[in-house]
């Protein structure tokens, strides 16, 4: 056994000769970015070694850089020998979400404010009438009967089999008064249990979970009102996979019981932030007692530990789009283990049930205008709603704004640039940190920011390519030759290192810009309708909460609205688990609007690729689509 110790942290874990140190890091809670998936490609897991030795997978030298007081070693492609001593670049580190994911609640506790309507799941006390001689009535029929005297919206009710075990015991014992659990099923009301303890004025608790490809999100519920009490939020441990869902995939493709592992990381993470919201206001495990899960296609898949190969591959089919429910014990959640878990249901592989929650949080359906809902992360998912019809796409657009394949890119946590000015009289360049921390990288914000400020004055032309005569310092050849613009040289804004997008990351998020707007001009062509008729644009997500509009607009991501047209929505797929958790009206209506979701696969549209080479310009081809973008070039 070695000793590896991560530095500055000072965290020192034992681990066994020839683990995988990137697996080791996971364990000490020491999280690595990955964008490749262990690949090797990304470079992002780098760790200095300052002493010590490692070895490459295959045996032999690991491949190593000179460094400031060490080498620089790949943690995805080092396994320990003995011990040794390593440091984390800050830039390398995988950002702790947490402070930026406990304001998700706050959009579901304004959604459900209007109260609650019968939810997933609820105790009920009652007094049973005992039976007298001549009196044969079935004890679960007995129930039933007070069950419906005390509830009369109560529908059709059953009992499971473990509840019918313990019926006749339980109900001599408790003297025919009785606490019950009751879980409202598509069909009917299940009763799942029946215990002698009665506290009437206890609070019952659920949970609605947001599995998100970067981020894992809970709001914890109290079912009798429908108030979020508490919520948390942390970074997905599946990233040590890869950052993406395809990568992720092949990931579990390529390694034996790769489905399960991919599971289990799942459901560590889920009950992590569990765990932090419960001990928030100190509810038991065993006072939770339903769960509502939104997550897109592939990661409701890696928590049922259902293989998600078929996603990755034309057709592009899930394994499955309507789930039953599940009880949180199978799935080895830290909360009641009997509670009821309701998946909410998916619309392809790439359109999930994260976006039908947003429909249903949103009101989509419902407006009585053209709406559009846009929820650009790492995936893009746009649906396009008019009079009750409902178009939806996945723009493939990448997670190049998530900070995925780009060298200075990074996730939307402290530390992350969020806004960029540049003034070309001064050569300065404006930023502004989330956090108020010395810049480590750029988030998806600060590249359209970027975008927007390079082409309005002049440093990029309408091709998104950078002018090389142009008068700035900044500009300059990177490695290979490659030209890059610097946007903080090492010791200015605080930064410990020259961070600079070159021009393969501009390429990169210009495809991405490229690929919302074409998705979001075709569903509206779907319906014969022009961008200009949109009467409210939803924008979704941690993302959304953070883009400037009219830079959105003026790099011609976004169609040209004005601002009053566009709002900030947060994370609806948060808002939708928590509506399910306590409205049975809105179980039946997430379901209903996944079957009535018309998917549109972009890949094979006639038209998609001609409008997304003419969204690869700065803004577009036909400037006469952005009548307010000030600057129009002509080179």
């Amino acid at each position: 056994m070695a000793s590896i110790t991560f530095g500055p942290d000072n965290i020192t874990v034992v681990a066994a000769e020839g683990e995988a140190l990137n697996v080791v890091a996971a364990r000490a809670g020491v999280a690595l970015r990955s964008d490749c998936g262990g690949q090797g490609a990304c470079r992002k897991c780098a760790v200095v070694l300052e002493s010590g030795e490692l070895r490459a997978k295959d045996g032999g030298p690991v491949e190593s850089r000179p460094a400031d007081g060490g080498v620089e070693v790949l943690a995805c492609q080092a396994v320990v020998v003995g011990d040794a001593v390593l440091r984390v670049p800050a830039e390398n580190r995988a950002a702790d979400l947490t402070p930026l994911a406990k304001t998700l609640g706050h959009v579901a506790q304004k959604l459900a404010a209007h109260g609650v309507d019968e939810p997933l799941a609820m105790r009920r006390c009652v007094e049973i009438k005992a039976p007298a001689k001549g009196d044969s009535l079935a004890d679960v029929d007995r129930i039933f009967d007070a069950l419906r005297a005390a509830d009369p919206h109560l529908r059709r009710l059953s009992a499971d089999l473990p509840t019918l075990r313990a019926l006749p015991t339980v109900l001599r014992e408790s003297d025919w008064s009785v606490c019950t659990t009751i879980v409202d099923g598509p069909d009917a009301s299940d009763l799942v249990n029946v215990s002698a303890a009665c506290d009437i004025g206890r609070t019952m608790f659920g949970l609605a979970i947001d599995i998100g490809t970067s981020t894992v999100a809970v709001s914890l519920v109290a079912l009798n009102t429908g108030r979020v009490v508490a919520a948390a939020g942390k970074r997905n441990g599946q990233i040590r996979y890869g950052d993406d869902v395809i990568s992720r995939i092949i990931w579990t493709e390529e390694h034996e019981g790769g489905p399960e592992t991919m599971r289990q990381a799942a459901v560590a993470t889920v009950n992590e932030v569990i765990a932090e919201a419960r001990a928030a206001v100190n509810v038991p495990a065993a006072d939770v007692i339903a769960v509502t899960v939104a997550a897109n296609s592939t990661m409701m898949n890696f928590l049922l530990g259902i293989p998600a190969g078929p996603i990755r591959r034309d057709p592009h089919t899930p394994p499955a789009s309507w789930l039953p429910l599940f009880t949180a014990g199978q799935l080895e959640l830290d909360v009641w283990e009997r509670a009821p878990l309701m998946c909410l249901p998916t619309v392809s592989g790439f359109v999930g049930a994260d976006i039908t929650a947003g429909v249903l949080a949103t009101g989509l359906a419902e407006a009585p205008g053209l709406t559009v809902l846009v929820d650009v992360g790492t995936n893009g998912e746009i649906v396009v709603g008019m009079e009750g019809m409902l178009v939806c796409a996945s723009c493939s657009a990448g997670p190049a704004f998530e900070g995925v394949g780009i060298e200075c890119g990074m996730h939307g946590a402290p530390g992350a640039i969020e806004s960029v000015a540049y003034d070309p009289s001064t050569d300065e360049v404006a930023i502004e940190v989330i956090g108020g921390r010395a810049p480590q990288g750029v988030c998806g914000t600060g590249f359209i920011d970027l975008l927007a400020t390079l082409f309005e004055t002049g440093v990029l032309d309408r091709g998104a390519r950078f002018i090389p005569d142009f008068p700035t310092r900044r500009l300059r050849a990177g490695e290979y030759d490659e030209p890059e613009f610097v946007i903080a040289f090492a010791g200015e804004h605080g930064a410990t290192r020259d961070i600079a997008v070159r021009q393969s990351d501009i390429e990169n998020l210009i495809r991405s810009k490229a690929a919302v707007h074409a998705g979001i001009a075709i569903l509206l062509g779907k319906l014969h309708l022009p961008p200009e008729s949109i009467e409210c644009l939803y924008l979704a997500g941690a993302f959304g909460s953070r883009l400037g509009v009219r830079k959105a607009v003026q790099i011609g991501m976004l169609p040209d609205l004005p601002a009053e047209r566009v709002q900030y929505v947060g994370n609806t797929s948060l808002a939708g688990a928590h509506l399910c958790l306590v409205s049975r009206e809105a179980r039946e209506q997430v379901r209903a609007l996944a079957a009535a979701m018309t998917y549109v696969e972009l890949s094979v549209e006639p038209g998609f690729m001609e409008e997304y080479v003419a969204s690869m310009f700065l803004p577009h081809t036909q400037t006469e689509r952005f009548p307010s973008v000030a600057r129009v070039a002509t080179g």
